[in-house]
């Protein structure tokens, strides 16, 4: 279930932010196509790796790669939509959120295809150190599928990393392992810190500009009074 929520997720992005997001951009940008095709192409081959045999576990490695740059570049569209908007409003802040979700699944999905290519990756020391993904199978897992694997645990583990938390009971033990998992680790608050700035920065503008608005009201000039003699002349 965890394989097909993030081709869920890969579709998702592929129609929402695969429309135009530039100010004043009234139709399509080449940028949004090519967008969208990396969304599809991600896509098709993430179907075609989870309904491999674990033999062929080897096609993880375009979907590894696709989905990386596809990721990376949905995450920039995100950030491009959130500090285009002049007021900071619950859509806003869902937006921000969403982003934050966006990073721990796909963390999560390139710990996983990872597991598969190169068995061991991720060692399970609350199951006595056995390998991550296989330790739910049964005692021949040689004719695994990737449709069998539960990835519940390496998505938690992605989760556990983006936060910088580190409980210990999961553990990368190879260098490509280790290196993505610090590169998680950072993109975490990175993509806090950006984040962080476009709402407060955006914040601080809708500020002052309602305190200009009401500067403005309270400036006005009152009306005229009305005056008696005219009444009497007329």
């Amino acid at each position: 279930m965890g394989a097909l929520g993030t081709m869920l997720l890969v579709l998702l992005l592929a129609i929402e932010l695969g429309q135009p997001i530039r100010a004043r951009q009234s139709r399509s940008h080449w940028n949004d196509g090519v967008y969208r095709r990396a969304g599809i192409l991600a896509l098709l081959l993430e179907a075609l790796w989870i309904s491999s045999p674990g033999q062929f576990a080897f096609i993880g490695f375009p979907v590894l790669i696709v989905t990386t740059v596809f990721i990376a570049w949905s995450l920039r569209r995100l950030l491009i939509c959130l500090g285009q908007e002049k007021r900071v409003g619950m859509d806003v802040l869902g937006g921000a959120v969403a982003g934050y979700l966006l990073l721990g699944i796909s963390g999560g999905l390139v710990f996983s295809v990872l597991e598969t290519i190169a068995l061991g990756s991720f060692v399970d020391h609350a199951d006595r150190g056995q390998e991550l993904l296989l330790s739910g199978l049964a005692s021949d897992p040689a004719g695994f599928r990737i449709w069998d694997l539960d990835f519940s645990r390496i998505h938690y583990f992605a989760f556990v990393s983006l936060t910088t938390v580190g409980y210990g009971d999961i553990i990368p033990a190879t260098s490509v392992s280790q290196f993505l998992s610090v590169s998680l680790s950072i993109c975490g608050p990175l993509y806090l810190a950006i984040v962080m700035g476009l709402l407060i920065s955006r914040y601080t503008i809708q500020g002052e500009e309602e305190q200009q608005v009401r500067q403005r009201g309270s400036a006005a000039p009152a009306p005229p009074p009305h005056s008696g003699a005219d009444s009497d002349d007329r």
